[in-house]
């Protein structure tokens, strides 16, 4: 048990400042969590509201994807200027948009609003982990953006479990996006406890947009790129659909289909902690494949079982995996870039998985309907393997102290 324990804590204690980052993050990515939950929870309420079929709304999915591109012009900000107040920004939209989605009045409006909650989620996401990196310790890095992502974990198991209340009515659904107003009141805390980058120089050169396409790490941007693309084909499809293969296609009510969920998702949770440990100790390489290989095994189980106690199992590998692979992915992507590119180059990582994420819905508007469901995700988990394999040729960078920009590193 003790052995157990001690694989689920840090490799080393926190610092007082790791401490107080990591708190600020957890509370901003708990909100975020619940905000950016509800679009994937209540897709099959939405859906039959809008009157979509399953194949016209991952086509409104995979248009609302484009929203993260919005987000570059925030991170290109980010390494000019600083990270903070895109930071805060990105948050702003989040909430102010995901609450607006409520009073969506057709397929037209969700769209565009769903648009801009990309945008805002996207441009959180990412600077809060840039941010998270220049801060945290190097023995704890991963670790520390392995309780970021928890938040966000914890945040959507706070939306699950008032999910019921969408199941109440048909425009009841709204109630839940409505909720996302009251994350606006964090923002005078945030304001105040969110501080700059202590590695930004806003003296130092500045980088072009695609400076990082020409830099010496230019090998490594297009492996992440390649894996990034390849993953998010994969679970933009197995995550959106999640509720949909439940309560649509499977006959679950929506109570039964929340325990499922909750329960898989809560037992899978310590892939964050462990995938954290495992990334500072084992390295940021084998921690994501192997989270990515079982993401990819969960995903086929949920998608081809029948049985609650087995879609449960299911889900706990899945989420287990996805959870474990993402500080490692967080850790590596800022570790691989310098100061003065890094905000930029993760944002572009991140839009190379907008690509993927819409090339996987897109795909699905076409294959969903004459292929189904399950068939459409089995074939897609081949992607995430070989994104799992692409991952393992990148240079390893476990411990690495994070360098300063450099008009040298840029090429």
């Amino acid at each position: 048990m003790r052995r157990l324990i001690r694989s689920l804590l840090p490799v080393t204690a926190f610092t007082r400042e790791d401490r107080r980052v990591s708190a600020v993050m957890w509370i901003a990515g708990t909100v975020q969590g619940f905000a950016q939950a509800q679009v994937t929870n209540t897709l099959p309420f939405v859906r039959t509201s809008l009157r979509l079929s399953e194949g016209e709304m991952s086509q409104v999915l995979a248009i609302t994807r484009l929203g993260a591109f919005l987000a570059l012009a925030a991170t290109v900000y980010g390494d000019r200027r600083g990270r903070r107040w895109p930071f805060l920004l990105g948050f702003t939209v989040l909430m102010a948009a995901n609450g607006a989605t409520a009073f969506a009045g057709g397929a037209g409006s969700f769209t565009l609003l769903q648009l801009l909650v990309r945008f805002g989620t996207t441009a959180v996401g990412v600077l809060a982990i840039v941010l998270l990196s220049e801060q945290l310790s190097p023995a704890v890095r991963a670790y520390g953006i392995s309780i970021y992502g928890a938040s966000g974990s914890f945040g959507a198991g706070l939306a699950l479990m008032v999910l019921p209340i969408a199941g109440t009515g048909t425009a009841a659904w709204r109630y839940l996006f409505a909720a996302s107003f009251l994350g606006l009141i964090l923002l005078p805390f945030l304001r105040r406890q969110v501080r700059e980058s202590p590695l930004f120089d806003g003296l130092a050169p500045r980088a072009g947009l695609f400076a990082v396409m020409r830099a010496g790490t230019r090998t490594s941007f297009a492996l992440l790129g390649a894996a990034s693309f390849l993953a998010a084909a994969y679970s933009s499809v197995a995550i959106s659909f999640t509720f949909e293969r439940l309560v649509n296609d499977l006959g679950f009510s929506t109570g039964r289909s929340v325990v499922i969920s909750l329960v898989g998702g809560t037992l899978g949770g310590v892939g964050f902690f462990l995938g954290g440990r495992m990334a500072d100790e084992w390295g940021r390489r084998p921690a994501t494949a192997i989270g990515f290989l079982l993401a990819a095994v969960g995903g086929v189980g949920l998608y081809t079982l029948e049985h609650p106690l087995l879609l449960v199992l299911a889900v706990v590998v899945s989420t287990f995996g996805s959870f474990a692979a993402i500080p490692a992915v967080g850790a590596h992507r800022n570790e691989l870039f310098p100061t003065g590119l890094r905000a930029t180059a993760v944002m572009w990582l991140n839009n190379l998985g907008v690509l993927g994420s819409a090339a996987g819905l897109a795909s699905g508007r076409w294959s969903i309907d004459r292929l189904g469901l399950s068939s459409t995700v089995t074939f897609l988990a081949a992607a995430m393997a070989l994104a799992a394999l692409l991952t393992m040729l990148l240079p390893e960078t476990r411990g690495q102290r994070l360098r300063e920009a450099s008009s040298n590193s840029w090429g």
